[in-house]
């Protein structure tokens, strides 16, 4: 009896090396609602069933304080950064962290009122953006190694969405009314130095992700759908050819030209995720869905 179990422990660990070992599909998404954060194989799934291929939930994380995984009820926004290895969170309910993507090991959390969107910068830094509430309305930055301290804030209202753009070397955080452009400052106290600000077309920025070209910002405002800004231009215009949506949760490009999308079935959530050029729809009952993204590396 002691053999076989040996021999099953044995073949457990194997079997779990292997699962850690298997490279993420080329093509594969990112999306979180609830709890979760998924991560799907969009060629291996059939018809509109997902095939999820990676799995983390909150309730579950033991290495955040329990009080803390309270705080993240309410996902809101992943992204993967580090070629993938690592995966973003945050949450409306209150917090972000940054997530060991094969040991779901969670590297660094904080708290962060309303939490709409998180970025990973240069030297060990993170910006969180804090949208409406009496705490919030802000941009944080974060050192991954001291999550405990704030080492600087601005003010932004209703704080939904950042990028960082690696080719200029600014981060983008997108307000209610504006988009902007900081500038770090990494000279003693790390820092963000405002260096442009530009008026929305419409009230009610929410979702702001870089273009595969590395030249637009996608921008979605609530009521008025999808756009981009023409970083070069400096304009705003609408997607040309994207079937438009007055309220999207989130969007996405890759490098083929597919977009990924999602707009709101119930109050502020989905059970599908979209996609556009080609036309594709995943199912997930039973779980409310916020954004989705393209898993980069």
């Amino acid at each position: 009896m002691k053999k076989n179990r040996h021999i099953l422990l044995i073949l457990l660990l194997l079997i779990e090396s292997s699962a850690f070992s298997q490279k993420v599909p080329q093509k594969s998404f990112l999306l979180c609602g609830d709890t979760k954060v998924l991560l799907v194989d969009y060629v291996g799934s059939k018809d509109t069933i997902p095939k999820i291929i990676w799995e983390w939930d909150s309730r579950n994380a033991q290495d955040i304080d329990e009080p803390d995984r309270k705080k993240f009820r309410s996902m809101d926004d992943c992204k993967a950064v580090n070629k993938g290895d690592r995966i973003l969170v945050s949450s409306s309910s209150g917090a972000v962290a940054l997530i060991e993507r094969k040991s779901k090991k969670v590297l660094f959390y904080t708290s962060v009122p309303n939490a709409h969107s998180v970025e990973l910068l240069p030297d060990g830094l993170l910006a969180a953006a804090a949208s409406t509430n009496k705490d919030g309305n802000k941009i944080l930055l974060f050192k991954i190694n001291n999550p405990g301290k704030t080492l600087f804030s601005d003010s932004l209202h209703s704080a939904h969405g950042l990028v960082w753009d690696n080719k200029r070397e600014s981060l983008f955080a997108l307000g209610y009314d504006v988009l902007r452009e900081y500038k770090l400052i990494k000279k003693g106290n790390p820092k963000l130095l405002l260096k442009n600000e530009w008026k929305l077309p419409h009230d009610g920025g929410h979702d702001l992700q870089m273009a595969p070209d590395n030249d637009k910002l996608f921008v979605t405002i609530e009521r008025a759908g999808a756009w981009e800004f023409n970083l070069n231009s400096q304009v705003f215009g609408k997607i040309k050819g994207f079937p438009d949506s007055k309220i999207i949760k989130s969007i996405g490009q890759n490098i083929a030209g597919q977009y990924i999308f999602t707009i709101p079935e119930e109050s502020w959530w989905t059970f599908h995720v979209k996609f556009f050029n080609p036309d594709r729809s995943f199912s997930y009952p039973g779980l409310r869905v916020y954004k989705a993204r393209w898993f980069s590396r």
